[in-house]
């Protein structure tokens, strides 16, 4: 079930949210993207893997084979051991190889600037015929990289996020949720803006809405969560109008003791 924020509109509700955490977290730092093909690797290497050791495990790469058609067509064994130190190297190995196999056979070369020509979803579906390749390493293919596209990345920390905040729901996956926000987000906000929404969302969620125990007390969107508020926090809400009362959870006793 979708619980409504206490604002008229969805899409002001959602600036609401991230001028919120803007202000929580301050400003995002400004950093020259990757061309596509890294941001392609990226997205296939960064599962379940913490985004320090995919960096360092991407520089490394880079050392050792100088290109990407190198990588490409090194053996599988010798991409493993080059990525190792990323979660499952063993299974992204052969993917990486087929991935970049399959954007070469195709453009004649490896490169992925023709997606700059597609609209955004006829982009995200090419992409996704590759090994590896979900709706968040496309969305972060086209939006993070040089290309710039409009299209929200959204990981397992954004989806935790949306699901107890109640704007998706509790059963959605990754590319549900995607479909969601894209149609809810504020129309004028540019790729950029969509980079930085995505990136305050995934802090929130790396350092205070943690999957385990989420420390609710110190959340700055506590007064727009209903997951994260107390019942007398609930119950004044239903008094202004702005939500129906939800049954009590576990959540809300431990923040009672």
């Amino acid at each position: 079930m979708q619980i409504p924020f206490p604002f008229e509109d969805r899409s002001k509700r959602l600036a609401k949210l991230h001028e919120t955490l803007a202000r929580c977290f301050g400003p995002i730092a400004i950093s020259s993207p990757f061309d596509p093909v890294t941001q392609l690797v990226w997205g296939i290497l960064s599962g379940r893997t913490y985004t320090e050791v995919t960096l360092a495990t991407i520089d490394a790469v880079r050392a050792r084979f100088k290109t990407w058609e190198a990588v490409r067509d090194a053996p599988v064994r010798e991409i493993e051991l080059a990525i190792q130190p990323v979660t499952f190297s063993e299974v992204k190995a052969p993917r990486l190889k087929e991935a970049l196999a399959q954007v070469s056979a195709e453009q004649g070369r490896l490169s992925l600037d023709h997606l700059k020509q597609m609209p955004v979803d006829a982009a995200l579906s090419w992409l996704e015929r590759l090994p590896g390749v979900g709706r968040k390493a496309s969305a972060a293919t086209i939006n993070n990289s040089s290309l710039r596209m409009r299209a929200l990345v959204i990981d397992s920390h954004h989806l935790r996020i949306l699901k107890r905040l109640r704007l998706v729901k509790t059963a959605a996956t990754i590319r549900d949720a995607y479909e969601m926000m894209m149609d809810e987000l504020p129309q004028h906000w540019d790729a950029v803006m969509l980079d930085h929404h995505h990136q305050y969302m995934k802090r929130l969620g790396q350092t205070i809405c943690r999957h385990g125990l989420p420390n609710c007390r110190a959340c700055p969107l506590r007064t727009l969560c209903p997951t994260g508020q107390t019942p007398r926090e609930r119950k004044r809400a239903i008094r202004q109008g702005a939500r129906r009362q939800l049954p009590d959870r576990p959540m809300d006793r431990r923040m009672r003791r």
